[in-house]
Order: C-alpha cells, then sequence, then structure tokens
C-alpha cells in the first residue's frame, strides 16, 4: 500500500496545544471534504501529491530528520486513506502520533498518543478526541462555533484566525470573539495562531 504525499518534514508544531514542540510532520494528499469553504487557504495544495510511499518507507525517512519523539499526520485530509498500516509501522518502530483530522470520518483503531479535530463543516462525524481546533470563518459567529462544540468531548478548544494567502488574517475578530463571549460555561476556548509562520518554519 502506498501514501501519496506532500512533504514530510521536521518542525515546531505552530498550533494548538504543543505549540513550540519539535516534530516530525507527514502531510499526506488528498481531501475530500465537500463545502469546505476554506481549501484556498490551505498551508499548501494538499490535494496534489508529490510522491508516494509505503508505510515502512514514511518510518524510514521520519528516522532521517529524528530518532523518535513526535510524528504528526496531517493532510489534506488524512482519514482518506488507510492509517492503520501507518501508525502500527511508527508505533513499532517508537515514535509518538498526533493525528490532524476535519473530522470529516470517525477515526478508529489507530493507536494515536494525540488528536486534534479542526471541523470545516457543520456535520462532521469525529466528535471526540484531544483538541477541537475552529478556524473562524468568513459568516461564522459565536454561535456556530458553540455549534461546532454541541456535543463533542475533547479536552482544549481553540479558536484560530483565518489566514489568507497575502498574510492577511481576521485575529482581530477572534479575539474580539474571545473577550465578548467566552465566560460562564462557555468560558474554555484559547486563541491558537499559526505561530510556526512568524517563525519562518514551514
Amino acid at each position: 500500500m502506498k501514501y501519496p504525499v506532500s512533504a514530510v518534514f521536521r518542525s515546531l508544531q505552530g498550533e494548538g496545544h504543543f505549540v513550540g514542540y519539535p516534530m516530525t510532520f507527514i502531510r499526506l494528499a488528498g481531501c475530500s471534504v465537500l463545502g469546505c469553504s476554506i481549501r484556498p487557504e490551505c498551508d499548501e495544495a494538499p490535494w496534489k501529491a508529490n510522491q508516494s510511499f509505503g508505510a515502512d518507507e514514511l518510518v524510514e525517512q521520519c528516522r532521517l530528520l529524528a530518532p523518535d519523539g513526535i510524528v504528526c499526520i496531517t493532510g489534506g485530509e488524512p482519514t482518506d486513506h488507510d492509517l492503520i498500516p501507518l501508525v502500527s509501522a511508527l508505533k513499532s518502530a517508537g515514535f509518538r502520533i498526533h493525528l490532524e483530522t476535519s473530522g470529516v470520518r470517525p477515526v478508529t483503531g489507530a493507536p494515536l498518543e494525540w488528536l486534534t479535530v479542526s471541523p470545516k463543516t457543520a456535520d462532521y462525524m469525529q466528535r471526540e478526541g484531544h483538541t477541537l481546533k475552529v478556524v473562524l470563518r468568513p459568516g461564522m459567529n459565536w454561535g456556530s462555533i458553540l455549534a461546532l462544540d454541541e456535543g463533542t468531548s475533547f479536552f482544549h478548544r481553540y479558536l484560530q484566525p483565518l489566514t489568507w494567502p497575502d498574510g492577511s488574517s481576521n485575529i482581530k475578530d477572534v479575539v474580539r470573539l474571545l473577550f465578548d463571549n467566552n465566560f460562564g460555561g462557555t468560558g474554555r476556548w484559547a486563541l491558537s495562531v499559526q505561530a510556526h509562520k512568524t517563525w519562518g518554519l514551514r
């Protein structure tokens, strides 16, 4: 089995709970999320594969970058692919595995250390994990943010600005929403930014 891959690289995590932690990233290609309003603003063109590798080949690439530590599988939408062989191979090699997904389908059978769900549509299916990360898209308000959290089970919740290709973002809107609404039972949200970009990292 081969995985379509956009990139394998070493960097610092710039978003969410593990900001600043060094890790190896496997960016899988392909994205089946329908109705996503931020596809043009994705980090790269993740639906385009530059190459393809088997699970053992990806383990070796990760080992060349770091002998152990965290490997973060991201995309695109990584759950478009059968992740169990890849996650099992990485775990057998001694890596800790993080997964970032839009939650478009349930994540089952993969022994993950950390699961981050960043929904792009209201009907996302994976509604539990370690981190819920909502990117503020045009037209969203506090009510629509809470609707994405309804009926979920996450340890951490982050609201993150949307960055456009020219480098501008709606961070002021995110900060305003957090200050104006983040109280009482809903006061569980924190700011997440793409800090790696300010550090000059990918």
